[in-house]
């Protein structure tokens, strides 16, 4: 049984990225996977410092609500991860949660975590459906490249102004299930 570590970076409860990566999870738990969610909105984060602390141990220094995300992905086999997108760009607590990354690499960018963990990424916007698909595939680029994770799927969708919006899109909930299916 591997373990997938499920990051909900909206503010909102109940987002449309949150349903969307409950989705997947519920596809890697089918899958006989053990699933641990972290909702980063019920968390006290800070921003990276660029202390550079953590070149020197592999982890950040700071003690905030972020540190056992960060345990938990290290530990982990896959990682999904939803971020909605804010202005054409990933919310600001994806961001936090991307920078405080940092930690997973050292002085010379190579990664102090193992490689290949499976990554599936959920990104929902209230508009522009380009910007949607092409944040996506960037977390899904950046943490490929920097980490070495290995892809395994996006959900990318729009119109998510309203709550619950997701919820009613059988075919976004088939999609993110059977990426979910891929843990």
């Amino acid at each position: 049984m591997a373990k997938v570590v499920v990051v909900n970076t909206s503010p909102r409860k109940g987002a449309n990225s949150e349903t969307l990566a409950m989705k997947i999870a519920e596809g890697a738990k089918d899958n006989g996977n053990e699933i641990q969610v972290f909702n980063l909105r019920e968390l006290e984060i800070n921003g990276c410092k660029a202390c550079m602390g953590c070149k020197k141990t592999g982890n950040c220094v700071q003690k905030d609500g972020i540190k056992d995300v960060l345990e938990a992905i290290k530990e982990a086999d896959g990682l999904v991860i939803s971020a909605a997108v804010y202005f054409g760009q990933p919310n600001a607590q994806y961001r936090i949660l991307e920078d405080r990354m940092f930690s997973f690499i050292d002085g010379e960018f190579k990664p102090f975590i193992a490689p290949g963990k499976k990554l599936a990424v959920v990104g929902t916007s209230g508009g522009d459906p380009v910007a949607c698909g092409t944040i996506a595939d960037g977390i899904l680029g950046r943490l490929g490249g920097f980490f070495k994770f290995e892809p395994v799927g996006k959900v990318a969708i729009t119109g998510c102004n309203p709550p619950n919006v997701a919820a009613g899109n059988e075919e976004a909930l088939a999609q993110a299930y059977e990426i979910g299916k891929k843990f």
